[in-house]
């Protein structure tokens, strides 16, 4: 049996379990915050679906934003529950949220005698892993304007959900840069002709063009 099958297992009966327990809803209201930065964990939240933004604020005051997601059957909370560190992330919701509370003893004594959660625990945190860093990776090795780019494709082919913040300054949080350089970048392949501005969201402007602009900085 393939690891992905044991997760697939472990992740039905996290379903049963949650929709078979005790386990009380809470209501949240767009703004309302599931997690905060530097908190100790108190309990995990289980998310049926949502929306909701990831961000990080340093101590200098610089904010990074992970984006806004559409969250179906998601756990939030997992990293500290394993690792028993505070909560690294601000978790905000971005529309109305019902989260099923999961306390931290009760996901132990059921992680206990039931090893198929772990798997789909550990595939989750593996996926999550490689995801942030590819991310950070390609933050690193390129422009500012080609991850803007590479972003953008993604989205149109239905690899990232295709959501973007209206407000720049949170657009410019999740490339980790200020608003002015943002904006400077997005000039940038707008005057290639690879991206244009239609009802206040940047659209790919020339597919083609813009996948030759893209494999061009990568052998760079």
């Amino acid at each position: 049996m393939t690891i992905n099958r044991l997760a697939q297992i472990g992740l039905q009966e996290v379903k049963d379990w949650i929709t078979n327990g005790p386990f009380p809803e809470k209501n949240m209201e767009p703004g309302e915050y599931l997690l905060r930065q530097g908190l100790t964990l108190e309990n995990l939240y289980w998310i049926e679906e949502g929306y909701c933004t990831v961000s990080h604020t340093a101590a200098n005051g610089r904010r990074f934003s992970h984006g806004r997601f559409n969250i179906e059957e998601r756990l939030y909370g997992e990293v500290e529950f394993l690792t028993g560190k505070p909560i690294q992330f601000d978790i905000r919701c971005d529309g109305p949220v019902t989260a099923r509370v999961i306390p931290i003893n009760e996901l132990e004594a059921f992680l206990a005698h039931k090893p198929h959660v772990g798997i789909w625990l550990s595939q989750c945190l593996a996926n999550t892993y490689q995801g942030v860093m590819d991310r950070v990776t390609s933050h690193f090795m390129y422009p500012l304007a080609y991850n803007i780019a590479k972003d953008l494709l993604l989205r149109e082919v239905g690899n990232k959900p295709p959501i973007q913040f209206e407000r720049v300054f949170r657009e410019a949080e999740r490339f980790g840069c200020s608003e002015r350089v943002y904006r400077r970048a997005v000039s940038q392949l707008i005057d290639l002709g690879l991206v244009e501005k239609r009802d206040r969201e940047l659209k790919i402007a020339d597919k083609h063009k813009l996948e030759r602009y893209l494999a061009e900085e990568e052998e760079r």
